[in-house]
């Protein structure tokens, strides 16, 4: 709708190639930071919403190498981290690289 203003505000959503993958919990703040972030640079994720869900809690921890707090994120099936985690990268300028690589 306003994509006009995208290059005006930094944003360059087309350039984004990476397949992102993000699990969350609806009301933690973190977790709507994380998104709000990944939205900023114009990600079009997938999020799993996984609020009482064991198993899927379960299955995130493996990928994520035991990891068990949300929200935790991944870009080219590569664990990445959590919300702070993707902040860090974006303020060493290492997040846009990955997140213009192609999924395999």
């Amino acid at each position: 709708m306003l994509d006009f203003l995208n290059p005006i505000l930094g944003r360059h959503p087309e350039r984004i190639k990476a397949n992102v993958e993000i699990y969350t919990w609806q009301t933690c703040p973190y977790c709507m930071r994380a998104k709000l972030l990944l939205w900023w640079k114009g990600v079009n994720y997938t999020e799993y919403k996984i609020d009482g869900d064991e198993a899927a809690r379960n299955q995130m921890a493996e990928r994520a190498n035991g990891r068990r707090s949300v929200p935790q994120v991944f870009i080219n099936n590569e664990h990445v981290g959590g919300c702070d985690d993707i902040y860090k990268l974006d303020g060493n300028a290492q997040l846009d690289p990955l997140l213009t690589q192609p999924s395999a």
